[in-house]
């Protein structure tokens, strides 16, 4: 039995057939939500993007948003009889498409990896790829539970997730980013905030004993070696600073999700 999510109720649902009219033109108006898209293998649906969608540029789809501004009616111009977004988007360009009769999904931030998959499925319900979505699900989850047998960490760590440099910011708890440490077993140090902006001397203080550097670029390793003049941390004291890749790590996806907590497992395999 999976840990996570009752896949036997969509199960149910996906044999009922009870998801209505597929979409076909589809316009994405977040880099995650995007990469569901092609992950469902629906790339060909898929005729509008933001700025930001790194799959669908390459594919020459046609750009109607930055990360929050929407070209109105270049999206209308597409006909698109589906419109996914997040609430990042402006709630009066959300009601203006839909004064056009466009079908807008607003997908909200997801808090763990249970939400992220359960997002996942209601997508691959609207294109009409649900039993793909399930399948894609069932074997996240199953990777998940292999990884779990394989955490080295005997006893629960404290970990730091560093997802921004300038200024400094952290994983917060109730986000679907903490639950990369909660699954190894391991403690937040910033498990009591709820802003995630933090100093380098409040990291120092709390004195992890790992540290996961989740920023773009170069920026990752000028990171890890500022963070490795900190002697008296335990992370550095036990070579426990890693970096991982930002893109996969920040996006909201189930394939995503798997790959960097398989990475993180591999890392904490390196300490142990």
């Amino acid at each position: 039995m999976t840990r996570f999510i009752l896949c036997s109720l969509f199960s149910i649902i996906v044999t009922c057939g009870a998801f209505g009219q597929k979409a076909r033109r589809i316009v994405s108006l977040a880099p995650s939500l995007t990469k569901n898209i092609y992950y469902l293998g629906c790339p060909d649906k898929l005729v509008g993007c933001t700025s930001y969608c790194t799959e669908a540029l390459a594919d020459n789809k046609a750009v109607v948003a930055s990360a929050i501004k929407v070209n109105l009616e270049k999206t209308v111009s597409l006909k698109p009889d589906l419109v996914l977004t997040t609430p990042l988007t402006d709630p009066e360009t959300i009601e203006s498409l839909r004064k056009f009769g466009i079908r807008v999904e607003v997908f909200p931030s997801a808090v763990s990896f249970n939400g992220i998959c359960r997002q996942f499925i209601e997508i691959g319900k609207l294109l009409g790829e649900a039993e793909t979505a399930l399948e894609i699900v069932t074997a996240s989850e199953n990777k998940i539970e292999q990884l779990l047998e394989k955490n080295p960490v005997k006893n629960p760590g404290r970990f730091f997730i560093q997802i921004g440099a300038d200024p400094i910011f952290t994983v917060l708890p109730n986000t679907f980013m903490n639950d990369f440490i909660l699954l190894t077993g391991g403690k937040n140090i910033f498990d009591d905030l709820n802003r995630g902006t933090v100093t380098r001397e409040s990291v120092v203080a709390r004195n992890p004993d790992y540290i996961f550097i989740a920023t773009m670029g170069i920026v990752s390793q000028e990171e890890k070696t500022e963070w490795e003049r900190f002697n008296t941390i335990g992370a550095t004291k036990n070579g426990a600073i890693f970096t991982i890749d930002a893109d996969k790590a920040c996006t909201p996806t189930p394939v995503t999700f798997v790959e960097t907590f398989e990475t993180i497992i591999s890392c904490l395999a390196k300490v142990e």
